[in-house]
């Protein structure tokens, strides 16, 4: 079977090559990459490469060409990236590489999306109402919309997973800026809220096994949206502390939201100062908003149709993350 991955050098894109290659070796993947990607890894793992780039639909065609299954992971993941970009991006670009799958048939198109497709949801399922409440979300659920009537005016061979808050060795935006700002900032002290709004992270591997699983099960996956998360939902102040825990900080002080209305027209300020120091979340424009917001989703048919289960408890997760940073020399606290 001929598997072609996009955003093949990509934090999911990379761990999912690797345990291709390492476990199913009768398997012959390719990794769809642009010119200007980092492919070390992936040359190491002895993947083939293909010239890909989202912006450039010229490079579609020779890449998905007798391709038996295309894993569509590339896409622009910058939640501050302005509209038109995400859009292009994530909405356009999607579709005409469908287009190009479909003309080709290509056996089994799989999409990885989003949860923020759903946006701000209680115990969400796959048939749960679109709520996103940022563009990127936005921009997913139009790709998904597209991508579903394709399959039903088509029958286009596509799956639909959506991940929750993916995070691991190697991660290096949400979680990775969260780990920054309690090892480096004044958030490694004070938190501005009560912070028992749930918010839901899922390990890597986990996300990865799920994937996996889906391509061995195209019968009954076609056609189909799944959840790969966690089992539990974290709470913010499950979030902070048990990173504080594994870093060697002091527990933050959670401070009631409501006084904090006062500072609500300095967010900005606060915002662009840390960011100029090189932190993102929960240093972004609607961080404040964010941590008020519940947001989690149940993964009960994935269960069901193809056996997915995580094995990774977010407490291990965080762990292994943090010791992998420390590796790196990304840590600042000492272990103590």
């Amino acid at each position: 079977m001929k598997i072609l991955i996009t955003g093949a050098s990509g934090f999911i894109g990379t761990t999912l090559i690797h345990h291709l290659v390492t476990e199913k070796p009768d398997y012959n993947i390719f990794g769809a990459v642009r010119k200007t990607s980092y492919i070390t890894k992936l040359e190491e793992l002895g993947v083939k490469l293909e010239n890909f780039d989202l912006n450039d639909y010229t490079t579609f065609k020779r890449a998905v060409q007798d391709k038996d299954v295309v894993v569509h992971l590339a896409a622009n993941f910058n939640f501050l990236a302005s509209e038109e970009s995400l859009f292009k991006e994530n909405v356009e670009a999607t579709k005409k590489l469908a287009e190009t799958c479909l003309s080709l048939n290509t056996n089994h198109f799989i999409y990885c999306s989003s949860t923020e497709a759903l946006g701000v949801v209680i115990d969400g399922t796959e048939e749960s109402e679109y709520h996103p409440d940022e563009v990127y979300g936005k921009s997913k659920m139009e790709a998904e919309k597209i991508l579903l009537q394709m399959y039903h005016e088509n029958n286009f061979p596509v799956t639909i997973v959506r991940p929750s808050g993916v995070f691991g060795p190697g991660e290096n935006y949400v979680f990775k800026e969260i780990i920054d700002s309690i090892d480096r900032t004044i958030l490694n002290k004070f938190i501005p809220t009560k912070a028992m709004n749930n918010v839901q992270f899922t390990y890597v591997d986990d996300v990865v096994r799920g994937l996996i699983r889906i391509i061995q099960n195209p019968k009954i996956t076609k056609g189909q949206i799944y959840h790969l998360v966690s089992d539990n939902p974290q709470s913010y102040r499950q979030i902070f502390c048990t990173i504080a825990d594994k870093i060697g900080r002091r527990r933050p002080i959670f401070i009631p939201y409501f006084p904090l209305i006062f500072i609500k027209p300095f967010w900005p300020l606060i915002v662009k100062f840390y960011r100029k120091k090189g932190f993102g979340y929960p240093y972004v424009p609607n961080g404040l908003y964010k941590l008020q917001t519940n947001r989690n989703y149940l993964n009960l048919k994935a269960k069901r149709d193809i056996g997915f289960h995580p094995k990774v408890t977010f407490e291990e997760g965080v762990e292994r993350t943090i010791n992998w940073m420390r590796s790196q020399n990304m840590i600042k606290t000492k272990r103590k």
